[in-house]
């Protein structure tokens, strides 16, 4: 990866009109297919000519990352410490996409998928890693094949662009970053951040796992982060009356203001709703294998036809 990266970085990108250097193409054939578009790079599906392996190839715009280049230099340290098997992925899809394809979704399917997210969260805060833009976007899933024959879906966080290594315990970060909607209010205030910021954004992924619409819901980007400093989101009773109590405690305990009361990776991994096996079920989980998938399309029609939190 490393490799691939400081390549690249020496030429300009202007959309599929790239100019590869001479020495990736002799080794890699790069793929028309795009994985990811951001403010400064593209990545782009390559294959090792030789092995066939598979990588992902971030193309870099010079003019736009000029004065930036610490930031390719911080996603390499963060790459170089990572070894996960829910961490980066080369083939995939996009996320709520693949969620809306499904013929049947219930919270045990969501549970599952979620539960591979914090995995790979608590990895990164274990090694001091803070991803600081969890989104839908940054969670590939990478379908394989069981020795039985089956398709077996991974779901895997990519994208370290704004991730940071804190340096020392107790370490906290104050530059503003993330995305709109999945930010956490300690980013917005200035306040300090830490690891507490990616949990935030699980909740945010999770809420509108189950609902098909975002807890934060404003017309303009300032109610917006307004709303998101306050935590003020509500379980409309068209949308979550048929939700597992087990699964709204867990929100709450991730859409948590204060961070330093916000449920930590390996908490949420004990929490009834992820620990969840099926065999033991109580008050709290007895909705889990429901079918919600037609729920979830409706409220996510509703929320792209409309600028209002549907009601």
């Amino acid at each position: 990866m490393k490799r691939l990266l400081s390549l690249v970085k020496k030429t300009n990108h202007h959309h599929d009109t790239t100019h590869y250097p001479p020495a990736l193409t002799k080794v890699y054939k790069v793929s028309h297919r795009t994985l990811g578009v951001g403010s400064f790079a593209i990545v782009k599906l390559c294959t090792h000519r030789k092995s066939g392996q598979t990588f992902a190839l971030k193309v870099i715009n010079k003019r736009a990352i000029a004065g930036r280049e610490h930031m390719l230099d911080n996603e390499l340290d963060v790459l170089k410490q990572v070894r996960h098997p829910h961490i980066i992925s080369m083939q995939g899809g996009e996320f709520f996409d693949r969620l809306l394809r499904k013929g049947s979704y219930t919270e045990k399917d969501a549970s599952n998928l979620l539960r591979q997210v914090l995995e790979a969260l608590a990895y990164l805060h274990e090694h001091d890693i803070v991803h600081r833009d969890i989104k839908p976007e940054n969670l590939l899933f990478q379908t394989t094949t069981s020795s039985q024959g089956t398709e077996v879906e991974k779901l895997m966080i990519a994208d370290f662009g704004l991730s940071r290594i804190l340096k020392e315990d107790h370490a906290i970060l104050m530059t503003a970053c993330g995305t709109p909607g999945y930010v956490a209010p300690e980013i917005l205030l200035r306040a300090g951040h830490g690891t507490a910021v990616d949990l935030w954004s699980v909740g945010v992924i999770m809420y509108t796992m189950l609902s098909g619409y975002p807890p934060f819901w404003q017309p303009d980007e300032a109610a917006l982060f307004d709303s998101i400093i306050k935590g003020e989101y509500q379980f409309d009773e068209q949308y979550w009356g048929h939700i597992s109590a087990a699964a709204k405690d867990l929100i709450q305990r991730l859409l948590q203001v204060d961070p330093s009361k916000r449920i930590t990776a390996p908490e949420a991994l004990c929490h009834p709703w992820i620990a969840y096996e099926g065999n033991e079920m109580d008050e709290s989980t007895t909705c889990m294998d429901r079918d919600i998938i037609i729920n979830v399309r409706r409220g996510f029609t509703a929320s792209r036809q409309s600028l209002n939190k549907p009601s």
